[in-house]
C-alpha cells in the first residue's frame, strides 16, 4: 500500500484527471490529489481581513488556482466588520462550521448559524458585521485570485454584539 505522500506526488493521477475532465465546467489542466490532515496546516493571517485567521486546505494548489478552500475563524471581536463590498468571483460559498455570523445582503440581515450554508451569486453586495467568538466557517471561492471592491452602503448596519469579555 502506498503512503498518502506518494499518492499526492503521483503525476499520473493529475494527468488522468486533466484528460478525464476536459470540457467539464470548472475543469482545468491542474488536478492534483490533495490531502490535508487536521493540524498540519496552521491558522495564520494570510487572508483578506486582519480580524480573522485563515487555514489553507490545499485546494488552490491542487487545482492550479481555480478554487480556494479555506477555514476562516474569528481572531478578535467585531468592531466595524468588513464594510460593504463585493467580490469578482464566479463562485462563493460560506458554510458555518461553528458559532454564528451576521451578514447584510442588500438591506436584509441574515443570521448564519452552525450548519448553515450561503451561496453568494457573483457581484452581490454584502457586509459581515457581527460574529461570535467561536465563529469558524469554510469558504469556497473560484477563482483564487479575485478582486474585492468596496461599494456604497445601501442601509445602516446594526451594532455588533459585545463579546463576553467586552461587556
Amino acid at each position: 500500500m502506498r503512503s498518502i505522500e506518494e499518492v499526492e506526488a503521483d503525476q499520473s493521477i493529475s494527468d488522468f484527471s486533466a484528460e478525464y475532465s476536459k470540457g467539464l465546467p470548472g475543469a482545468g489542466p491542474i488536478n492534483m490529489f490533495s490531502y490535508v490532515k487536521h493540524g498540519t496546516t496552521p491558522y495564520g493571517d494570510r487572508g483578506l481581513r486582519d480580524f480573522f485567521l485563515y487555514r489553507d486546505l490545499g485546494v488552490a494548489k491542487a487545482t492550479g488556482g481555480r478554487i480556494l478552500c479555506h477555514l476562516v475563524k474569528a481572531n478578535m471581536a467585531p468592531e466595524y466588520g468588513t464594510g460593504w463590498h463585493r467580490h469578482q468571483l464566479g463562485f462563493h460559498i460560506v458554510y458555518m462550521v461553528s458559532g454564528w455570523a451576521k451578514f447584510m445582503y442588500s438591506n436584509a440581515s441574515v443570521h448564519v448559524g452552525q450548519g448553515d450554508c450561503v451561496y453568494m451569486p457573483p457581484g452581490i453586495s454584502h457586509y459581515l458585521y457581527d460574529y461570535s467568538p467561536d465563529m469558524e466557517f469554510l469558504e469556497i471561492e473560484s477563482p483564487v485570485e479575485s478582486l474585492t471592491e468596496d461599494v456604497e452602503p445601501c442601509c445602516d448596519i446594526p451594532h455588533p454584539t459585545p463579546w463576553p469579555n467586552q461587556a
